[in-house]
């Protein structure tokens, strides 16, 4: 989810700015705010206001006012006045993984490098290592995280990734104890391109699931490991969310993370004026379930008729 990620980053540059500015306390904050959203399973924007927001752990009003600023105009200005106040740091270099504020003023005045391909053509070429803060290792592995911020901002085309979805189910079936396996997110709704893939699984047995997951050979580096998640990337890049669902909560989980955001957000307006709650685990009156099972129930209690994939978009 890409508003995770971008945000899980940005906090993470604040608490690096301010450790490196000698603030107390705050650094922490920050890192753990980041961590939370990181392990969050669904988009961060889902979850509304900052009442929602503060109810998630490590979030305070401070965080939360910074989220919904990133979310409305795609930036943390307080982010943006740290960087100036140190120097002018690279943005793009704050967000390599490993390469704090000390290496990336050094990167600038010493080689001029401010974007995420120009360290990459340096270390290539071995420039690196001429420098105080730096090694072998170090440049091997800036490289290999610089190489990781490329993959998560760039999109796939559909077609480009049909081979990998087609593989990662055939395999995933065959896990044991995996019940039912599809593919959700913009993949399922047939949009051009996709920024990563999502895909839900039924099994009575996560925690074994999840770990038979980790050891498949498809898997190259593992980033959230659970037993209602697990997050990895495929040799491409393409990074993966697998999901563990309840087998009487598969519809409304599918309609929940096939989206598209704005038509999950109509069909629940449709739910509130029936007085109804939906979300990722079913439709509600109350505590009791109305339908959860499959999505066509879902549509069918709400008196909708059902919308393919690839029509779900704000207006129903």
């Amino acid at each position: 989810m890409e508003n995770n990620r971008a945000i899980a980053s940005k906090l993470n540059q604040i608490a690096a700015l301010l450790q490196e500015q000698g603030v107390q306390f705050k650094p922490a904050a920050y890192r753990k705010a980041a961590t939370a959203i990181g392990e969050l399973d669904k988009d961060i924007a889902l979850y509304g206001d900052e009442k929602e927001l503060k109810k998630l752990s490590g979030i305070g009003d401070a965080i939360a006012k910074k989220i919904i600023e990133f979310l409305e105009t795609g930036e943390m200005e307080f982010l943006v006045l740290l960087q100036k106040e140190q120097g002018g740091i690279s943005a793009d270099l704050m967000d390599i993984e490993g390469l704090g504020p000390k290496r990336v003023r050094q990167l600038q005045s010493e080689l001029g490098i401010t974007t995420v391909a120009q360290l990459i053509n340096a270390a290539k070429q071995g420039k690196l290592q001429g420098l105080e803060l730096w090694d072998e290792i170090m440049e091997k592995k800036v490289l290999e995280n610089a190489a990781r911020v490329d993959e998560r901002i760039k999109r796939f085309p559909r077609e480009e990734a049909k081979d990998d979805v087609e593989l990662l189910l055939e395999t995933l079936q065959k896990v044991q104890k995996v019940q039912r396996c599809e593919v959700a997110g913009s993949f399922r709704r047939e949009k051009e391109t996709v920024g990563d893939i999502d895909i839900l699984l039924v099994t009575t047995a996560p925690e074994e699931v999840s770990d038979a997951i980790a050891a498949l050979k498809i898997v190259r580096d593992i980033a959230v490991k659970g037993d209602k998640k697990i997050s990895f990337d495929l040799h491409n890049g393409l990074r993966v969310d697998v999901r563990l669902v309840k087998a009487d909560q598969w519809g409304a989980a599918l309609m929940y993370f096939t989206g598209s955001k704005e038509h999950n957000i109509a069909v629940r307006r449709v739910a509130m004026k029936k007085g109804w709650k939906l979300n990722e685990y079913g439709l509600f009156d109350g505590e009791e379930v109305v339908a959860s099972k499959e999505e066509n129930d879902i549509y069918e209690a709400l008196g909708l008729n059902y919308f393919e994939p690839n029509n779900r978009i704000g207006s129903l």
